[in-house]
């Protein structure tokens, strides 16, 4: 069992070991989601390097990038069980949340399929089930909001803010 939580810019940078297919997915959610990134890897996805909020260090990753700042997340997405199996276990160890790729035994964390209309954010998760048949149901959920609702998220928070001036509790 699990919640969905979510988890804003403001809690801090997010390590990604790897730069391949996995970790590019990764990485374009979180930087949609504002969050400052850097990547790890001796070669490094060419989408992931175009990202302006993605500083990319190509090179294999060594323990001492854990511990290198106060990472909000950590990725593992490389293709080499063993270094995931590692990221894994010297995040755990620093009680940071991290994604094994491989191995959601390891993780502490999952992302959920997203979908994205300016703020609204709809996540759907299958807990690790499968996350094809997740990515087919946010698909569904998407298509039945219907396109247009980052403007009605927009005028609701226009609303609220106005409420607020004369309800604190709104």
């Amino acid at each position: 069992m699990s919640i969905l939580v979510e988890l804003l810019p403001g809690a801090g940078p997010v390590l990604v070991i790897g730069g391949g297919t996995v970790a590019r997915r990764k990485v374009q959610a979180l930087v949609d989601g504002g969050f400052t990134v850097v990547v790890i890897a001796p070669e490094v996805d060419p989408a992931i390097a175009a990202l302006d909020t993605v500083t990319c260090i190509r090179r294999p990753f060594v323990h001492v990038d854990v511990d290198a700042r106060p990472w909000a997340l950590v990725l593992a997405c490389t293709a080499d069980r063993e270094v995931n199996r590692t990221v894994g276990e010297l995040a755990r160890a620093r009680h940071i949340p991290v994604l094994v790729a491989d191995a959601r035994a390891e993780s502490t964390i999952a992302f959920p399929a997203l979908h994205r209309d300016g703020d609204l954010l709809v996540g759907v998760s299958t807990s690790g089930a499968d996350p094809a048949l997740a990515a087919r149901l946010r698909d569904s959920v998407a298509e039945a909001l219907g396109p247009g609702r980052a403007a009605e998220v927009a005028a609701a928070r226009a609303a609220r803010a106005a409420r607020r001036t004369t309800e604190p509790n709104a």
